[in-house]
């Protein structure tokens, strides 16, 4: 019978939590991380190498490679259920992926919890505000200020950061364009809304034909409302240079005819 269960990170958390000897009648330990995430719902689990990550306010002891512990003060409204399993609350969750991951992967897993909707950024900073025992809060403010809960997947969240870490304005997320009967052209990922500049992240499902076909009437309407799309991938997310260079031209480029056409407000708003 053993056999035929299939390991997922779920049951993987089980086995861990029942390792520790805590779980489930002892001092509080809970799935924490990018583990408790997965058991919310919001899988951010890398491909290959997923450990479990387990916290507690008591030192526990695990001597196995899929198992990180973490000894952290927790108290119980820390700790919530789901699949069956105690684990971090979201609010907690939060706070421990912005000081514990580097930079990039937690503001991508912080969109994916805040655009599923289990927690926002206001409950996110006030349990900030109360976590003043915690190490690594200083950094947190940043990564809450860099978060959107309007992102759709982590390479638009990378996506925005590159753009961000460059010096150029902060895109909106999700931007929609209407055409002159008020109807909806489309939703783009990124966009510079006074600029009509849009940046579309183009993954792999992009390339069968029937998408291809969409995505280049979808480009011709948009052009219609004298939009500018830009495409970006995955490789110029991890080598941006060319096409950052490319997107501040177009910026400075639509920049100054604002200005020469006198609607100079519009630059201010972005």
């Amino acid at each position: 019978m053993a056999a035929d269960i299939e390991l997922n990170h779920r049951l993987m958390c089980e086995a861990a939590l029942l390792y520790t000897g805590r779980w489930p009648r002892h001092s509080p330990v809970a799935a924490s991380g990018l583990s408790a995430a997965y058991l919310m719902g919001v899988n951010l689990l890398p491909l290959s190498g997923a450990k479990v990550e387990l916290t507690s306010a008591a030192y526990i002891r695990l001597r196995h490679d899929g198992l990180a512990a973490v000894r952290s003060p927790m108290v119980q409204e820390d700790i919530q259920t789901s699949m069956g399993l105690p684990h971090t609350s979201p609010e907690r969750t939060v706070f421990d992926l912005a000081r514990r991951l580097d930079r990039v992967h937690a503001v991508s897993a912080i969109d994916a919890l805040l655009h599923r909707r289990l927690t926002t950024l206001d409950k996110a900073r006030s349990y900030l505000l109360g976590a003043s025992m915690f190490r690594g809060r200083n950094r947190v403010s940043e990564v809450f200020s860099l978060a959107d809960p309007l992102s759709e997947s982590p390479m638009e969240s990378e996506l925005r950061l590159v753009i961000i870490d460059d010096g150029l304005p902060r895109p909106e997320c999700q931007v929609r364009v209407f055409d002159l009967n008020g109807s909806v052209v489309a939703r783009l990922d990124l966009a510079y809304r006074a600029l009509r500049i849009g940046i579309e992240y183009e993954g792999d499902h992009h390339r069968d034909r029937a998408t291809f076909r969409r995505d280049i009437a979808r480009v011709r309407a948009l052009q219609a409302v004298d939009w500018t799309i830009m495409r970006a991938t995955a490789a110029d997310i991890y080598y941006p240079d060319n096409f950052l260079r490319e997107l501040r031209s177009l910026i400075e480029g639509a920049s100054r005819m604002i200005t020469l056409s006198g609607h100079s407000d519009g630059i201010h708003r972005l």
